[in-house]
């Protein structure tokens, strides 16, 4: 993660069951960024659940405000919510430079035979370069919830640059968020 923050006075970081939330309206890449945020925090022997059941992203649940919510994170025994989020994405134009080949060559005139080379020279041209800037954010939900609660505890960024596919992105952004997780211990396995 390139850049994170923890809450000064965060000190309990057991959580009996997490859901993990993908926010935002493409269905698909919130199915793929859960997916994989929990089989890595799983691994870490973190309990972890995927938050597309409980917080749908419409139609079949109507939520309308934080009671709500707060009512969702009862009726499923949670005590962490983590929410992954695309907060930017930009489209620079990017020159390649072109690239010249010289290729050898021989030729002959008369008795003698020279040496030359012959020159291939490709253009330069531009490029779009996509980066997108994703942010995940852990809430402690446990003990009383009320509207106006301070929940937030661990927020971190990372960008990603060019990614292959939807797949490659959410890998590598799962990846790095649960390593840091791990490693600064903002949630500890039970």
């Amino acid at each position: 993660m390139q850049s994170t923050w923890i809450k000064e006075s965060y000190s309990d970081r057991q959580y009996a069951k997490i859901a993990v939330v993908g926010v935002g309206k493409d269905l698909s890449a919130r199915n793929t960024f859960e997916q994989d945020a929990v089989e890595l925090l799983r691994a870490q022997g973190i309990n972890a659940v995927v938050g597309i059941h409980m917080f749908p992203p419409g139609g079949k649940v109507e939520i309308r405000g934080p009671k709500d919510y707060i009512k969702i994170i009862k009726e499923n025994n949670l005590d962490g919510v983590l929410t992954m989020a695309l907060v930017d994405s930009n489209e620079k134009e990017r020159y390649q430079p072109g690239e010249t080949v010289y290729i050898p060559s021989y030729y002959r005139v008369g008795k003698y035979i020279y040496r030359g080379y012959r020159t291939y020279s490709a253009p330069g041209y531009y490029t779009n370069a996509k980066s997108y800037l994703i942010e995940a954010v852990l809430y402690n939900v446990k003990g009383e919830l009320f509207e106006g609660k301070e929940t937030m505890v661990w927020t971190g960024q990372s960008s990603l640059l060019e990614p292959s596919s939807l797949k490659a992105a959410s890998q590598t952004f799962t990846k790095s968020m649960v390593n840091q997780i791990v490693a600064d211990g903002i949630i500890i396995p039970r």
